[in-house]
């Protein structure tokens, strides 16, 4: 029987035999798999005894370098563990850049939040800001029309050391472009005049550290001169004009000869002559204009420019308006006394179309709005032919139709509506082609001065969808048809629709007639025709707007009392018991508003709305 020490040392025996046996067998297999003898397939004290039987001519052709590393080479439980790469939370931290701050910054405007913009970008790293970020909190501030706040940015901008570009006047020049009423911002009119001089002492310096630099523009001083046109400074917008270059990138370009028409239309009320002045000065920069894009043809004239010159020209004597008709010859091809017109050097654009015609009613040349309108309708489309026609090119072919009081005024203002009322159904140009309550309102005044009451009555049932046969004698209805259209279709009338629509019936002196239109503005309601809404035309304020609204509505007041005297005549003869009941009672509530309009302190006498023909 063994004994613990016998069985002990036949343990220690059989390990070392079993180590003896190892060393025979698999070494040479261990080996012969991986030629590094870090391997970590092989057990840690096989590495150790290689390492150890090394011949010492083995080891001396091995750096020291090399064999420290394998002695001193740490191991790591997870074979996967690279210790050479990083971990994510050690990386190195991304910095704020300028384009990210731009576009927070912008975000935060967006949202109206100006005020935290403006403390974001003041303890935003100074990295991470530059000329362009300050420039886009500027624009925003502008757009937001905080002037003192812009620039304010402005001086904090210089004051850390960002130096203004080309883009900063031009952003602030733009901005400031968008004030209306100069009379109640003097200040920002001095802060405009310190930028440019300003710009032009940074352009001063660029030129002379290289003429030929990329950021060299004349492009910032466009919105300048509007800045001075719109505050009304006639001659300092040519002060400007000619201080500058005659060559090179900062000589006068299309943008600048744009500016300088639509300045001087501006601010024509500046020089005694007026808009005479401002003609013969438009003549002499178009030909300017023309010299310098032949000279070295680094611009040509666009059509903003082309439109900008026809206005300026409209308030000319003959010869001027001669001249912009050639203009419009040549530019765009439509043609005085013609059937058809050509093709002109740009494409006809509806702006400039809208341009060309009120240019021809503002001249009294009616007879060509309606020929260029019918030109168009004839032309390709390619070239600007019947897709761009709108509601304002149509309104305008109505006034001058209005204005040549040619016999059948109301029946060819009322072939322009329902041609109108077609092509917002079959063109792709439906929506902007849709009449609006002052094209029925036009189409209305036109039906009263030509005396036809058949045409106002069609033109009512356009525009409200009721049957007007419902108001008539001998088939008058207790509830009147009306018929279901979609939304914006229908339009309910307003005082400026219903007084042209009451003296179109009082022209004729056919009590019938009258006798319809009062049932009509009996059952619409005096009081709800007052108090209609006012469609504003574009451009025109609150204040005029209102001033409208009760110009006409003393207008419909007067035709109403008309129009019942007229029906009472002979003791009332005319007109049944029961409906003369009702008729007295909306007489007497138009007395009693023209009673009260008279007792107003604001009361005046004042010229309709522009296109109105209720002044003639």
């Amino acid at each position: 029987m063994l004994t613990p020490k016998t069985r002990l040392l036949s343990f220690a025996q059989r390990q070392r035999q079993f180590i003896n046996w190892i060393n025979t067998h698999h070494y040479a297999n261990f080996t012969s798999q991986s030629s590094d003898q870090n391997n970590p397939q092989l057990p840690r004290f096989l590495r150790r005894q290689s390492l150890q039987k090394q011949s010492p001519e083995k080891q001396l052709e091995q750096p020291a370098s090399s064999a420290t590393k394998h002695s001193v080479q740490k191991q790591y439980r997870s074979r996967h563990y690279d210790p050479d790469k990083k971990p994510e939370s050690t990386s190195e931290i991304r910095l704020l850049e300028p384009h990210v701050l731009s576009a927070r910054l912008k975000k935060l405007c967006d949202a109206g939040k100006i005020d935290d913009a403006v403390h974001m970008l003041k303890n935003a790293p100074l990295d991470a800001q530059n000329t362009p970020v300050w420039n886009t909190l500027i624009w925003e501030t502008l757009k937001a029309k905080r002037y003192q706040l812009s620039y304010q940015l402005y001086v904090d901008m210089k004051r850390k050391g960002f130096s203004p570009s080309i883009r900063t006047f031009q952003t602030f020049f733009n901005g400031l472009s968008k004030i209306e009423n100069w009379s109640v911002h003097t200040k920002q009119l001095n802060n405009a005049r310190s930028f440019y001089e300003q710009y032009r002492r940074h352009v001063a310096s660029v030129k002379r550290s290289d003429p030929n630099d990329p950021s060299l523009s004349i492009d910032p001083l466009a919105g300048y001169i509007r800045i001075l046109g719109n505050a009304g400074h006639y001659q300092e917008v040519f002060d400007v004009f000619y201080a500058m270059d005659k060559e090179g990138p900062l000589a006068p370009n299309q943008f600048i000869f744009t500016a300088m028409f639509q300045a001087i239309v501006a601010a024509r009320g500046d020089t005694p002559e007026g808009s005479t002045k401002v003609a013969a000065d438009a003549k002499l920069l178009w030909s300017q204009m023309i010299k310098a894009s032949k000279k070295g043809e680094l611009f040509t004239p666009d059509s903003h420019t082309v439109v900008a010159a026809i206005t300026a020209l409209t308030g000319g004597t003959e010869p001027y308006h001669d001249m912009a008709f050639d203009i419009i010859s040549q530019y765009y091809g439509l043609e005085r006394n013609q059937p058809i017109s050509k093709p002109g050097k740009l494409v006809l654009q509806p702006e400039a179309l809208f341009a060309i015609l009120k240019f021809c009613n503002s001249t009294k040349n009616y007879q060509h709005t309606t020929q260029f309108w019918q030109q168009v309708k004839r032309r390709p489309d390619d070239i600007g032919g019947i897709s761009i026609l709108d509601r304002g090119h149509a309104e305008e072919v109505i006034k001058a139709t209005l204005a040549l009081r040619e016999p059948g005024v109301g029946y060819h203002s009322l072939d322009i509506l329902e041609w109108m009322l077609r092509m917002e159904i079959t063109s792709a140009n439906g929506p902007k082609i849709r009449p609006a309550l002052s094209t029925y309102s036009l189409v209305m005044q036109a039906c009263w001065r030509g005396g036809e009451w058949s045409s106002a009555l069609r033109t009512f049932e356009l525009m409200t969808g009721y049957h007007s046969h419902d108001f008539m004698d001998g088939s008058v209805a207790a509830v009147p048809r009306l018929d279901k259209r979609g939304q914006g279709r229908s339009l309910p009338p307003n005082a400026e629709f219903i007084s042209s629509m009451v003296r179109a019936a009082l022209i004729r002196r056919n009590r019938a007639d009258v006798r319809q239109a009062l049932r009509i503005v009996d059952y619409l309601g005096f009081g709800q025709l007052v108090s209609a809404r006012e469609e504003s035309s574009k451009g025109e304020s609150l204040n005029r707007a209102l001033k409208n609204k009760s110009f006409y509505a003393g207008k419909l007041a007067a035709s109403i009392i008309d129009a019942f005297d007229f029906i009472m005549e002979d003791n009332g003869k005319y007109a049944k018991p029961e409906e003369a009941a009702k008729w007295r009672a909306l007489a007497a509530q138009a007395r009693e508003y023209t009673a009260k309009a008279a007792q107003r302190p604001s009361s005046k006498p004042r010229a309709p709305r522009q296109g109105s023909l209720d002044s003639s």
